[in-house]
């Protein structure tokens, strides 16, 4: 009978150690969700940005922008992957991170942000003829895969919604980064001019001297283009580096960078 009661009691206490190794593993996954659910509740960093909706004319360029924002105390480093480019023939997008907008072809780009740091994340779409098109980043911190930020981007021509081609200009005069940036040997600008009105645009070199004078004339509102082949006033192909370029027009100023390779 001592031995019986022996018996019980060492499995009573087996089935014990293993009821007390249960409850430690549901404490520790209890642990490990709550530890995710409070790194899915502080992300390293934000990304805002308005309508998702693209409209513009046809044989135009179209922009969506925001804005990338590190929310840690530490650096990171952010990939931004162009997930999905799926546009009719000829339509082409490109993706534009800080100062630069990188050749079309190239699908992903990555960008460093210091404590509080920030910088401009986009597309630029260029289209041609009626159509629809969409394209979709992905954007997330390379220290932490898990954490991604999806935007999907839908791209009209005025005349596939039926909109006026002159009703989706911009209210306000925009300047879009050159492209491709860095360029050899040309490279393209683009801006929007909601009005009639005088426009002047000029490259500069680092020190401030005017290299070339692209344009100074009066033009008709629209969405405008004007290439530049890297040559200054007098044709003469100016060397590798940095360059600014800017915009006046109607009391609206800009100016912004780009790169030339050689």
């Amino acid at each position: 009978m001592e031995l019986l009661w022996l018996g019980m009691d060492q499995r009573i206490g087996n089935d014990l150690i293993i009821l007390r190794f249960i409850a430690l593993l549901v404490c520790s996954a209890m642990v490990s969700a709550s530890g995710n659910d409070l790194q899915s509740l502080n992300p390293s960093f934000e990304f805002n940005y308005s309508s998702t909706e693209i409209v513009v004319g046809s044989d135009s360029v179209g922009s969506f922008y925001g804005t990338i924002q590190n929310t840690i105390s530490d650096i990171i480093t952010i990939a931004v992957v162009r997930r999905i480019n799926s546009l009719p023939e000829g339509w082409t997008s490109s993706i534009c991170l800080g100062e630069l907008c990188y050749n079309e072809s190239i699908d992903s780009v990555t960008i460093q942000l210091d404590l509080g740091g920030s910088t401009a994340c986009g597309i630029l779409a260029w289209t041609n003829g009626v159509g629809m098109g969409t394209v979709q980043l992905d954007l997330f911190d390379l220290q932490n895969m898990d954490e991604h930020i999806i935007v999907d981007l839908n791209i009209y021509t005025g005349s596939t919604v039926g909109i006026d081609i002159n009703s989706v200009f911009p209210k306000q005069m925009v300047l879009y980064p050159a492209f491709p940036n860095p360029f050899n040997p040309v490279t393209i600008l683009r801006y929007n001019l909601p009005k009639d009105g005088l426009v002047n645009i000029t490259i500069h070199d680092m020190m401030g001297r005017i290299v070339r004078t692209l344009e100074n004339s009066k033009q008709a509102a629209g969405l405008k283009s004007i290439q530049w082949n890297a040559t200054n006033d007098v044709g003469q192909t100016v060397s590798t580096g940095l360059y600014l370029y800017t915009i006046h027009s109607r009391g609206f100023r800009q100016t912004k960078k780009m790169i030339l390779l050689k």
